[in-house]
């Protein structure tokens, strides 16, 4: 727990009986000739005696039990919970100060409905409830997606205790970059095999470790609730889609390879009679059977000219941008999505193109990033691979794309330019500028008040009044990341390629000049 949310729980807990014992004070101080308010006393006496009881043996048994987290046992009121107690109390005060019979009873009323409810829960919720003695799996279908197809979430409950009165709530998420899935279990499923099912939205590129599922019981009128339990742990993998890049050949006009393809000087006799003798390592399919047999030993025929060597590319994802972790917004993540898709949409077109094509990143291995190299092939299992590599591709902070650099014929897919690249690299760049993603959900909620179905969390003003400061982070994070991620950043020089994104979903690569 954190230092924040300490003073939210002691009031909490505070509010169990503090509401209480003040509308008894103020009562217990009314004037002897008021019978109505004395018989408020009595009726409040006992309840608050009752919830301090049941509070104080509770805390002693947890206590002397050994329970890591004992006070998470005994917070057991909501926002709707501690906004009843306290109301009801004032209901109670201000019918003592101002002479008002029935709006006492009104909060008597409330206090009543108040103290049953939380003494339900300290009996009925007990420990890690739901969790204790029950199976809850979690599962994603397909468990390897591409980017932008739907998920599938499954979650199987088995032998899940929901008592009368009680309904079992589970609320999970992938990541910071998806939806937040909910499911209701009633009581009347309590201790059945149950699986449920949701769409969580449109795969997002990556190797997730799925957020642990919160699972807590609550009652019917959302006073109270028991202590949040995480569990089912999941994985999923997202490979990045498959996007085709238009314009490559000028990648490769300029000759990639040790040897450019050059003809032979021949003598207006020679050709087809450039013939010499067989030795061994020569083609077999070279040999000249005819000339062979008139001389009586192998001879071989040589080419016409040098033939072509197939270009090498280096080509390398520079990931390295430290800051993305530091902005409350989805930008980063989208614009890696993009270079990927830039990176492996190059390299296959380079390879269907005849060059020879290694794929270098670097990638984060727990707390090391280490630098990746990849040989690309057409084969199916080459691409897949990549793509594989791909998925686990992240920001990072350690490795500069000068460090992934040799002195071999290198492409660079990034960001930006570095400015000082070294000086023996030979380096051409295929920048990515950042794409324009939509505002469409960053629009504030100003004008729909309620635009959650009746009963949702959501609908409460704090809830919305969080979010609005969310969208508003989220809106200035996504100019300041745009901003950052074309600082510090060279002018691309002559020979350069700009990578755009087109309508029907390809890469377009115009060569800068």
């Amino acid at each position: 727990m954190t230092k924040r949310s300490w003073p939210k729980r002691a009031f909490r807990i505070a509010t169990l009986v503090a509401p209480t014992w003040l509308a008894w004070a103020v009562a217990f101080s009314a004037p002897p000739s008021s019978g109505l308010f004395h018989a408020v006393t009595w009726a409040l006496a006992p309840l608050w005696a009752l919830i301090a009881l049941v509070l104080v043996v509770r805390a002693f048994v947890l206590f002397f039990a050994g329970e890591r987290d004992a006070l998470a046992q005994v917070d057991v009121l909501t926002g709707g919970g501690s906004a009843l107690a306290w109301l009801s109390s004032v209901a109670i005060m201000s019918a003592v100060w101002l002479g008002w019979p029935s709006l006492a009873v009104v909060g008597l009323f409330g206090t009543a409905i108040f103290h049953v409810v939380v003494l339900l829960t300290f009996f009925a919720a007990r420990g890690v409830d739901p969790v204790n003695g029950a199976s809850i799996t979690r599962r994603f279908s397909p468990e390897v997606v591409t980017e932008g197809d739907g998920v599938i979430e499954e979650l199987r409950f088995a032998g899940a205790r929901i008592p009368i009165g009680f309904r079992l709530f589970a609320s999970g998420r992938v990541g910071p970059r998806w939806a937040t899935s909910r499911h209701v279990l009633e009581a009347a499923e309590s201790g059945a095999e149950v699986v449920v099912e949701s769409e969580i939205g449109p795969a997002v590129r990556g190797e997730h470790e799925a957020e642990l599922v919160e699972v807590w019981l609550e009652d019917i009128f959302g006073l109270c609730r028991s202590m949040r339990a995480r569990v089912a742990p999941a994985r999923m993998s997202v490979l990045p889609r498959g996007v085709v890049a238009e314009k490559t050949a000028p990648l490769l006009d300029r000759g990639q390879g040790p040897r450019a393809p050059r003809a032979a000087t021949r003598l207006p006799t020679e050709g087809s009679f450039h013939l010499r003798e067989y030795e061994p390592g020569d083609d077999v399919r070279r040999i000249h059977w005819v000339r062979s047999l008139a001389a009586g030993e192998l001879v071989v025929r040589l080419p016409d000219e040098i033939p072509p060597d197939r270009p090498h590319v280096r080509l390398v994802l520079d990931t390295y941008f430290p800051e993305a972790h530091a902005f409350a917004c989805e930008t980063p993540g989208e614009q890696l999505d993009w270079l990927v898709n830039v990176w492996l949409a190059v390299g296959r077109s380079l390879v269907e193109s005849g060059a020879r094509v290694t794929l270098v990143t670097a990638i984060a291995s727990g707390a090391n990033v280490e630098p990746i190299r990849r040989e690309l092939t057409r084969a199916p299992t080459s691409i897949d691979a990549a793509r594989r590599i791909a998925a686990k591709v992240t920001w990072q902070g350690r490795l500069l794309v000068s460090q992934l650099l040799t002195d071999e014929a290198t492409l660079v897919v990034s960001r930006a330019v570095v400015a000082t690249p070294p000086e023996n690299a030979n380096v051409r760049w295929i920048v990515a500028m950042p794409t324009n993603t939509t505002e469409q959900r960053w629009t504030l909620p100003s004008e729909v008040r309620f635009a959650f179905p009746m009963g949702s969390s959501e609908n409460r003003w704090s809830e919305r009044r969080r979010e609005v400061e969310r969208i508003a982070t989220a809106r200035r994070d996504h100019t300041r990341a745009l901003v950052a991620m074309r600082t510090d950043i060279a002018r691309p020089p002559p020979g350069s390629f700009l990578a755009t994104p087109t309508a029907q979903g390809t890469v377009r690569l115009e060569e800068i000049r």
